[in-house]
């Protein structure tokens, strides 16, 4: 049992967008799956625990766009357990330069009810709690905007859906991409922060709205007068050399 993963992923055209660049769900991508491969290594897995993991929220900041084929290293490790959250900490290495990090809440559902367990449920979650490194960090806060403009309605298709047969986290991001128009921004993701709100089905609209907050972009997904997502962007200038 290891108290951090390391874990290196590539950029390969598959992730990058129309300007040369990777997408901000690629760092999803990879976070998701250095997750899922850790679980399994502390034996809290999906089949082991007979749960469903949930993500609730994320916040991930990048200090630089991320290029094809760079090679990027992930570091993640599970800094302590607060209430009904595992909370799951990254790190992001390009040529071994830190380039960006992120921080995330988890969640354990019934697999029949979709009921949340709380880790006390679990004898293994001692697991997690011997892999602690550095502090706890604060609980990710909720999202809001007071002014949102509809941006378009998106289909809940096949390609969207993940093992819990719900919208894939990670697909989440590249909805908000395209409602904030990434195609023809000047600028890349800095930072994105996405709470996760409520499971979305095949077959249901999922209408996308967004509106400004301070020097942010604010984006709400709903279906069927319900709130799914929420998430806070931040656009930082391309160099020269990555525009």
């Amino acid at each position: 049992m290891s108290s951090l993963l390391s874990r290196e992923y590539e950029v390969n055209y598959s992730h990058i967008d129309n300007r040369g660049i990777a997408r901000p769900s690629f760092l999803f991508n990879v976070m998701q799956d250095a997750a899922t491969v850790h679980a399994d290594e502390l034996h809290l897995s999906r089949d082991e625990l007979r749960v469903l993991w949930v993500l609730s929220r994320m916040r991930v900041s990048l200090s630089r766009p991320l290029l094809p084929y760079e090679r990027v290293r992930c570091e993640t490790w599970c800094p302590g357990i607060r209430g009904a959250s595992w909370y799951r900490s990254f790190a992001f290495y390009a040529d071994e330069q830190p380039v960006g990090e992120a921080q995330s809440m988890w969640v354990t559902l019934d697999p029949d009810t979709h009921r949340i367990l709380r880790p006390t449920a679990f004898p293994a979650a001692e697991n997690y709690l011997h892999t602690a490194r550095g502090e706890l960090f604060a609980p990710l806060g909720k999202l809001s905007c007071d002014s949102v403009r509809l941006h378009h309605v998106h289909p809940v298709c096949y390609s969207d859906l993940d093992v819990n047969n719900h919208v894939n986290n990670v697909k989440v991001v590249d909805l908000i991409s395209d409602a904030l128009d990434l195609q023809k921004q000047p600028g890349y993701v800095s930072s994105l922060q996405v709470n996760y709100t409520a499971e979305t089905q095949f077959g249901e609209q999922l209408a996308l709205s967004c509106g400004t907050v301070d020097n942010a972009r604010f984006v709400r997904g709903e279906a069927g007068g319900q709130t799914h997502f929420e998430a806070i962007a931040t656009l930082s200038p391309l160099s020269a050399k990555e525009a």
